[in-house]
């Protein structure tokens, strides 16, 4: 999809899209190879199953902005590599899929870039480790396009954060209740569900 893929750290790795030439269409290459990582994971983990190995788990995190770019090191070891804080942004998204039970994550600044927005959903608005200013995070769930209980799912799950963020926790309680109906193991909408419970038994102050 026309990354570059930059490194392996640890048990992770770092590919960029746009560097050193950026073009229009890097966020959606970036959203279009995530969704493509997970679709052949699933395959893999398939066949690990039938030989009875464990499946694999994975998340992703990605973000748009300005970084710095080219040979960084020193005379004695360089690589070619990006740095800067829409980096270390990207890093804190893809481990923020533990917290939500989500697969891949991205920021509000991706967003603004890509231009197919079916099967993504709004999930949060967070302020990271280090920065004052919070970030609304985006999840795409094209790859799981066609399977059972998404779509139905997606527009339960969008009815009840519309009513969530009016403040109307009963009616997000019904919506968040009818998407876990839908695809019981959304893992972000049964976190709605709690939170819209918790707020409706103890309202939040305006």
């Amino acid at each position: 999809n026309g990354g570059i893929l930059d490194k392996y750290i640890g048990d992770a790795m770092m590919a960029q899209f746009g560097a050193p030439f950026a073009g229009p269409e890097d966020a959606n290459h970036a959203i279009k190879a995530a969704n493509e990582m997970m679709i052949a994971l699933n395959a893999f983990n398939l066949r690990r199953v039938t030989i009875g190995q464990k499946p694999l788990d994975i998340g992703l995190g990605i973000n748009t902005g300005d970084v710095i770019v080219g040979n960084i090191g020193s005379t004695k070891r360089l690589e070619y590599t990006i740095i800067g804080d829409a980096v270390n942004l990207a890093s804190r998204l893809e481990g923020a899929n533990k917290y939500y039970g989500t697969k891949i994550l991205f920021s509000e600044f991706t967003m603004n870039r890509i231009t197919d927005v079916s099967h993504v959903r709004e999930i949060d608005t967070i302020r990271v480790k280090g920065k004052d200013v919070p970030v609304c995070i985006y999840e795409t769930l094209a790859w799981r396009a066609g399977h059972a209980g998404v779509e139905a799912m997606l527009e339960h799950y969008a009815a009840g954060r519309e009513a969530y963020c009016e403040r109307n926790w009963s009616a997000a309680v019904a919506a968040f209740d009818a998407a876990l109906k839908a695809l019981p193991t959304d893992a972000p909408s049964e976190l709605y569900l709690h939170r819209a419970q918790a707020y409706a038994a103890n309202p939040p102050p305006s």
